[in-house]
């Protein structure tokens, strides 16, 4: 179980993450957001749309969480999400804006849990049993990991 500073540490990491992302990329060419510059790597246009649907699965599954009991979770494919048209074109103006909103809401939904919510879990299919704590310790961190991904891809163009 996460503390309360470590909670607050991972929302606020939450509050940041799309300003983060989109200081990375917005300045970027149609041509380096969608040039695959490493083999068997996202672009960084595939890294940007993929946490709006990453992050909505995780919203999600916080909410089946908080309204039922011990909920089993969907999972997906990242990788097959990454292939789809939508999450190979350039314009990542969308993502980044659906990001941010679900963000607001994300960040409201958890500052409003009390100790006994952020322990309620759910099962995940390929993980087990997660709490709504495992859930935010991951998701805290996922954009970040995507921004060191997207500054590797680009350090691969020069």
């Amino acid at each position: 179980m996460l503390t309360i500073a470590e909670r607050q540490e991972a929302i606020q990491l939450l509050r940041v993450a799309t300003d983060e992302i989109a200081a990375e990329v917005v300045h970027l060419s149609v041509a380096q957001l969608t040039t695959p510059y490493l083999a068997n790597e996202w672009t960084v246009a595939q890294n940007v749309h993929h946490l709006p649907d990453a992050h909505s699965y995780a919203i999600n599954n916080l909410r089946l969480v908080l309204s039922e009991d011990k909920p089993t979770w969907k999972s997906y494919s990242p990788d097959g999400f990454a292939q789809i048209a939508d999450a190979r074109e350039a314009d990542i103006s969308v993502s980044l804006e659906l990001m941010r909103a679900m963000h607001i809401r994300w960040v409201r939904m958890l500052e409003s849990l009390s100790d006994a919510d952020f322990a309620r879990t759910g099962i995940s299919v390929s993980y087990g049993e997660r709490s709504i704590d495992d859930l935010l310790r991951i998701y805290s961190r996922h954009a970040r990991s995507h921004v060191e991904q997207i500054r590797q891809t680009l350090a691969a163009a020069k």
